[in-house]
């Protein structure tokens, strides 16, 4: 066994999926407030960037996200670390939103990492930690 849990990111990404859905329904046992949705959802997007197949379409929905700003003339010059800071701001400074807050906070571990210098710092630590836990 070479983790503590020994669940695999894939694994470890469904179950906390599963329990993420099944608590923010608040009609289970299990209760997941709402603000916590964006923590939950960013491990999940931690877990997910090592997970199989089902779980690589949000990178790829980070980097999208990302383009939306860039490619757009209007805007002017536009890189990476603005739009990690649009979602940040879109997650903790609007009005919590279950929805809202799950998409990006599981789209940000893709984004912080795509955005690079200090953005980049929160993921790489925490997924050495979350990797030793459930392998």
């Amino acid at each position: 066994m070479s983790s503590l849990i020994a669940l695999g990111s894939g694994g470890a990404a469904t179950v906390a999926t599963f329990y993420l859905y099944v608590g923010v329904r608040g009609k289970n046992k299990i209760d997941v407030k709402p603000e916590n949705v964006p923590y939950w959802s960013y491990a999940i997007g931690l877990l997910a960037s090592n997970a199989g197949a089902a779980f690589q379409q949000l990178p790829s929905i980070a980097v999208q996200f990302n383009q939306a700003f860039e490619n757009n003339g209007a805007v002017g010059e536009w890189k990476p670390g603005a739009t990690a800071a649009v979602a940040t701001i879109a997650v903790f400074g609007l009005k919590q939103r279950a929805w809202k807050d799950a998409l990006l906070g599981a789209i940000s571990p893709s984004l912080f990492l795509y955005a690079g210098g200090l953005w980049a710092i929160p993921g790489t630590f925490i997924t050495g930690i979350l990797a030793s836990f459930v392998g």
